[in-house]
């Protein structure tokens, strides 16, 4: 009995509906779209707090149906799912900086992947890139998955009282080229999001920024970063630049600043540290604008949302172009954007989903 209940769960996972089989995924890859690079926003709140109606930054590129993800807050999975991506389909994963918000919904991505791998028996590689401390994110990620899995008595169990991790870490600790495969060539270079930190602490931590070169143009990424003349020189050129949107004007700041010392209990040394942070070890939108226009690039992806509603995203993007004279856009979660031939449009046809975009107030 109990091993036709297992092959049942087998067959749900590699049949489930709505989709094909897992092996089919893999070999089409998770948008079945060659010719195009698509820029799938799966969450776009900085955090933290947690925000009702956005994940927090993650990005998902797919290069002629090939998924790469960049960053991994808190949501990450949940509107992979939304977006009809399977986490199998995700081989590598990069990150910009270790700040929670951009790391702590890995473990959901790898519990995924992880327990349909330990159905199947076929596992498979996960390469993880990032700045030092990546492993020690990564191996802890995995411990804490795995004491969920010991009770099931259906599941293969380690003989040696340890699971085999198929999660790869690669570390890096200086800028230059850090990946490249058939489809993408990514380069890092340290930007300035640690800016304020005690030289002492500069050793231990690193946050980049990214440009991917793919077949059909080149974007960067910039994280967190606060003014960087690396940043520029990365993103000389690029056809997208995606870029965090923190509203910069000094009420703004001064009125975080307040509600975060209040919630939060801080000392006036810490809401000056915190208000110094948002100042200066980020970019606000006219900034972006600045970044934009000495780089040349030819679009600008808003991201990394501060403010949450609509009024105050239309206002980012008017920000924006009053220094860059480009297409600028302010995507949701879940917002799709093609580039073709250097050219960034939003896609054309609507991605699968599970439960229906969520809407932004």
């Amino acid at each position: 009995m109990k091993a036709a209940i297992w092959a049942a769960l087998i067959a749900a996972l590699m049949f489930a509906p709505g989709g094909s089989t897992v092996v089919a995924a893999e070999r089409r890859g998770v948008a079945g779209e060659a010719d195009r690079t698509e820029i799938l926003f799966l969450g776009t709140a900085g955090g933290p707090p947690l925000r009702l109606y956005r994940s927090e930054p993650s990005t998902l590129l797919i290069v002629d149906g090939r998924a790469y993800l960049i960053d991994c807050g808190i949501g990450t999975m949940r509107r992979m799912l939304q977006a009809g991506v399977k986490s199998e389909q995700v081989r590598t994963i990069f990150f910009t900086h270790l700040h929670g918000d951009h790391d702590l919904g890995l473990a959901d991505v790898m519990a995924n992947d992880f327990f349909r791998q330990s159905v199947t028996g076929r596992p498979e590689p996960i390469d993880i890139y990032g700045p030092p401390q990546t492993k020690e994110l990564v191996d802890a990620a995995f411990h804490f998955i795995t004491v969920g899995f010991r009770p099931f008595e259906n599941l293969p169990q380690p003989n040696d009282g340890a699971y085999q991790s198929p999660f790869v870490t690669h570390e890096f600790d200086r800028g230059g080229v850090v990946f490249q495969d058939d489809k993408i060539r990514v380069t890092a270079a340290e930007n300035s999001h640690y800016a304020l930190m005690p030289p002492q602490r500069r050793g231990q931590f690193r946050s980049y920024s990214y440009r991917i070169e793919t077949p059909h143009g080149v974007i960067v990424f910039t994280g967190d970063t606060g003014p960087s003349e690396a940043v520029e020189r990365l993103a000389r050129g690029a056809d997208v630049l995606v870029a965090e949107a923190n509203n910069g004007l000094p009420e703004e700041v001064a009125k975080s600043t307040a509600a975060m010392a209040a919630q939060s209990h801080w000392s006036p040394e810490q809401a000056r540290a915190f208000r110094a942070h948002f100042e200066v070890e980020h970019l606000d939108t006219h900034e972006v604008g600045q970044l934009a226009a000495k780089a040349e690039v030819k679009a600008v992806l808003l991201d990394h949302y501060v403010p949450q509603n609509k009024a105050e995203q239309a206002a980012d993007v008017t920000s924006v172009r009053s220094s860059f004279s480009g297409p600028v856009f302010a995507p949701d979660d879940l917002d799709r954007y093609c580039l073709g031939a250097g050219v960034l449009a939003p896609c054309p046809d609507p991605p699968p989903s599970g439960e229906g975009k969520p809407s932004v107030r």
